[in-house]
């Protein structure tokens, strides 16, 4: 049993190390090759607007360099210490995002863009664990002590944790007091039910009553056209001679 632990070790640390380079590289290209909608959206963001210019490029700068850092067994454990800490930094954003922002924002795309919010959150812990476990076996045959491990990873994890606080709290103090133009859409946007063609740019509104929307028409003057909320138009013909009306 002791002969094949040391491998066992070894094929948890490469795993973790490549499903964390794998997720830190597509998420990252899936960023770049959308840059502005990737900024829009963190500008659209109950937590982190008033940033969102600074932090956007941050991330993806450190999900590459990450990714860099796992590809090689001398900076490997470096990457894990860094993707652990981003990670819990992630997962501490989504629980604010579901516990403290105003309003729940649409989930973001790339890798697990199908995923919720509650699902995101649980996808960041299961990281954050594999990435500690992978820390913590790299360490042990290091013969670096618990007490170092636990220190090395929950100081400042700790600090990114209050880093994203930090964030959430300046930037909705930017947004609600010091009003610096930075805009979030509508969460809930007008839908479309129901729509009329009337065929023509040349209508105009000319009047309403009893439900009924009164439309003249600069082409054809003795025509006045109804239309009621079930968008069933009506045309009615004036004729001036007769000072009648033809409802057709």
């Amino acid at each position: 049993m002791q002969k094949r632990l040391p491998k066992y070790r070894s094929v948890i640390i490469r795993t973790a190390s490549s499903l964390y380079i794998l997720l830190f590289v597509y998420a990252a290209v899936s960023k770049l090759l959308d840059f502005e909608n990737f900024r829009v959206q963190l500008a659209q963001s109950p937590l982190l607007s008033a940033y969102a210019g600074l932090i956007a490029p941050a991330v993806i700068t450190m999900e590459l360099l990450l990714a860099l850092l796992l590809c090689f067994k001398a900076t490997r454990l470096t990457g894990l210490y860094g993707s652990f800490i981003l990670m819990v930094a992630f997962t501490v954003y989504i629980y604010l995002i579901l516990n403290f922002s105003d309003f729940v924002p649409c989930s973001c795309g790339g890798i697990i863009e199908q995923l919720g919010w509650t699902e995101h959150l649980v996808f960041n812990l299961a990281f954050a664990a594999l990435a500690l476990v992978a820390i913590v076996l790299l360490e042990k045959d290091k013969g670096t002590r618990t007490g170092m491990v636990i220190l090395k990873s929950v100081l400042p994890s700790l600090l990114a944790a209050s880093l994203v606080v930090g964030l959430f709290l300046s930037s909705e103090h930017i947004i609600k007091q010091e009003n610096n133009f930075i805009r979030r859409f509508g969460q809930h946007p007008i839908r479309d039910e129901k729509s009329l063609d009337l065929g023509a740019n040349s209508y105009y509104f000319a009047g309403m009553a009893d439900g009924q929307i009164y439309l003249g028409n600069t082409t054809a003057p003795l025509i006045l056209t109804t239309v009621d909320t079930a968008l069933t138009t009506k045309s009615i013909l004036i004729n001036w001679n007769t000072k009648s009306m033809v409802i057709n």
